[in-house]
Formats: C-alpha cells, structure tokens, sequence
C-alpha cells in the first residue's frame, strides 16, 4: 500500500506520482533479475539511472542555476523512500549521487569547472 504523502511543493506530488510511474513500470519489473545478476557480476542498471535522470529525478535538490529542480530536501526525500521501496540498490545509488553533487554545487567554482572540462 502506498505510503500518504505531505508535500511542501505543489510540485512535489506531481514527482511522487511520477515516481510511482517510474519504479511500476522500470523498476519493479527488472529488480529480481538485475540483483540476480548483480550477484554473479558487475553489472550495473545505467539504464534505470539515465531513465531517472531524464524524469529529473536525480537532481531535485540541486539548484536551479546549476541544472536542479531547487526541490526541497523533504520531497527529494519522499521520492528517494518511494525509489527504495521498489528497489533499494538503485535508491541508494540516488542518495550518494545527491551527497556526492551537494558540494560540488555548493563549494565548486566556474573555474573549477573549466579546469575539469579542459582535462576531460
């Protein structure tokens, strides 16, 4: 049974059911063969993590400036649990993307950002 949501966006609904969409029809189907598999390999599902991408999903605290939704913390939240109760590997793969862009875009700097594209 799905879990009763408090909002603190308008938008945040919207995500929540958008999430819902994405695990009924990604996740859920693929995660018993993809764990099954992660098990015998190293395999990854970049697939499930571009379709997240592209529905916005892995930038929702990110600031707007920088290419987020400017979500706050509480629905990026809500949709991580929701991402989780599908399938919990992918659900902790969005968390470390969201710590590990936090201080980039908190403390990174344009000229670092040019420095990295230089070396790319």
């Amino acid at each position: 049974m799905a879990a009763t949501r408090l909002m603190p966006t308008e938008e945040g609904q919207d995500l929540i059911d958008l999430t819902r969409e994405i695990c009924d029809k990604e996740l859920r189907p693929r995660v018993d063969e993809a764990e099954r598999a992660a098990a015998r390999d190293e395999s990854f599902p970049t697939d499930v993590f571009r379709t997240l991408g592209k529905a916005g999903l892995l930038s929702l605290p990110q600031p707007e400036e920088f290419g987020g939704y400017g979500q706050p913390y509480e629905v990026y939240l809500q949709v991580v649990e929701e991402i989780a109760s599908a399938w919990m590997s992918v659900a902790v793969g969005v968390s470390v993307h969201s710590l590990t862009a936090h201080p980039v875009t908190t403390f990174g700097t344009s000229r670092s950002s040019r420095r990295s594209r230089r070396r790319g």
